[in-house]
């Protein structure tokens, strides 16, 4: 065997933080519209379709394997010779009125349901019953397999423009593994890693004085910065799933107005949501909340698996009441963060994972319920996705939501795609620390409202292009998109 891959850092660290109470797998979720072709999609036609497709996408037909017991914090990517899709594929029929609370009642069953490590790491839940006889695909994914960014590209890859077609992928011969090959490459890279640990100080050492000659360093919060309040309330096993969908050019329209970004004015709005529920809990608004949100390498790759991302903390200004004050002020810590991770670079990050190896998520879990200080009070996450929507073949996706972790002490982590002309959003939580993830969704819609009413009453925004965008989009998963005007 040739071409050996082990996890990377990030990937072993994705892979070692699972545990009994913690799912690591992220959650895909397609909306499809089969009405054009008359039909709905069943289970045995996936079944016979997918192996065409997936050798686009290694990852899908490779398990993880350690050396050895001696070496098992970082396993190596292997062939699973005894692949079988129909074990990765179930469905499920949502409740009527086949909502979107129906959907999330699924998702959050599915958000707990951890994949068998003894076979490819991903699993694919077609969902019926959804309004208007529309469907959903849900693919759990582990984090190990693919970050953010990586399963974009996966979605993008296995979809098309409409009219085009997606290239036939075959699933190739499956060799299987030999351990003594295995063991030999450890080994050797072990040793590589050993004599490398000088380079790794410095790398580390220049990482510090980076950050610490960082400008605009004060606009940046500092790790364990935050004091554990609510949202970091001790958790166990249980997660919920909501999600909802906003139009995108109303905060394109707030980025343009305040001389932000979409993801300044996406966090500005979040900040405003945070801010509402900290005071419906009673919490101290003196200081400012925190995120942490993903940075991409390279947001031009189209690699479809690995994590090559690094996390930014940034402050959310739920310290400060007035709204435009509010967002303005969130969205310049969000780009000071960004410029700060990318002063920094990247492969910092994935070199201490490969030498901490399993102690971090060990401390992580003997911490996280204890620990008076937290990293962060929400973790976020802002990925543009596709203008127009995806088919495959006369098969509309209707909408693409994507949940990524609830990872005690924070346990409340947003994500949001651009889609199609919206913001699809999927917030998944821990019932201890928001046991009410839809009423948060409508805090963020609230502060939506709330940040453009302000800056139309300061002649900021025209009142006539807040009223063209006004329109609610569809909270029904099975709603249709509004057509695009050409």
């Amino acid at each position: 065997m040739t071409g050996l891959q082990r996890l990377s850092g990030n990937d072993a660290l994705m892979l070692n933080m699972e545990n009994p109470t913690t799912p690591m797998h992220t959650l895909k979720v397609a909306i499809v519209d089969p009405s054009r072709r008359g039909r709905p999609i069943t289970l045995d036609e996936l079944v016979d379709v997918l192996p065409h497709y997936l050798g686009h996408f290694p990852r899908a037909t490779q398990r993880v394997e350690a050396a050895s017991a001696t070496y098992s914090a970082r396993p190596f990517w292997v062939a699973d010779e005894n692949f079988d899709v129909s074990a990765h594929l179930d469905e499920r029929t949502a409740a009527a009125p086949g909502d979107r609370r129906a959907l999330d009642t699924i998702l959050t069953e599915l958000s707990v349901e951890q994949l068998d490590r003894s076979r490819p790491l991903w699993a694919l839940t077609l969902v019926n019953g959804l309004a208007d006889g529309q469907q959903a695909i849900v693919v759990r994914v582990h984090h190990a397999v693919a970050d953010g960014l990586a399963a974009l590209n996966t979605f993008m890859t296995a979809t098309a423009e409409r009219g085009g077609t997606v290239a036939p992928a075959p699933v190739g011969d499956i060799e299987a593994v030999q351990r003594e090959e295995l063991l030999r490459t450890a080994r050797a890279e072990s040793k590589k890693l050993f004599r490398e640990v000088p380079k790794a100080t410095g790398r580390l050492v220049k990482g510090i004085v980076t950050s610490r000659r960082f400008e605009n360093r004060h606009l940046v919060p500092k790790p364990m910065e935050s004091s554990r309040n609510s949202f970091s309330a001790p958790s166990g096993g249980e997660r919920r799933c909501a999600s909802a969908s906003l139009p995108l050019a109303q905060f394109q329209q707030i980025a343009v107005a305040t001389g932000t970004t979409v993801n300044g004015a996406l966090h500005g709005v979040i900040a405003g949501a945070k801010r509402a529920e900290m005071i419906a809990r009673s919490e101290d608004l003196r200081s400012p909340a925190v995120t942490v949100f993903g940075v991409a390498a390279d947001m031009a790759s189209t690699r479809t698996a690995g994590n090559e991302i690094s996390t930014a903390l940034a402050y959310l200004r739920t310290d400060i009441a007035d709204p435009v004050q509010r967002l303005t002020a969130t969205a310049q810590s969000c780009a000071a963060a960004v410029t700060k991770r990318r002063s920094i670079g990247f492969e910092l990050t994935d070199q201490i994972a490969v030498y901490t190896g399993r102690t971090g998520p060990v401390f992580r879990k003997l911490a996280a319920p204890v620990t008076p200080r937290v990293v962060n009070n929400i973790t976020t996450a802002n990925l543009p996705g596709p203008r127009e929507t995806r088919w495959v073949g006369d098969i509309e996706v209707v909408d693409w939501i994507s949940f990524a972790l609830a990872i005690a002490p924070a346990d409340v982590n947003l994500t949001a795609y651009s889609y199609a002309g919206r913001i699809s959003m999927g917030l998944i939580t821990t019932p201890e620390s928001m046991p009410d993830p839809e009423g948060f969704l409508d805090r963020v819609r609230e502060s939506l409202h709330e940040v453009r009413t302000a800056l139309v009453e300061r002649g900021m925004l025209a009142a006539q292009d807040a009223d063209q965008s006004a329109a609610k989009p569809p909270t029904n998963p099975a709603a249709k998109p509004p057509k695009r005007v050409e």
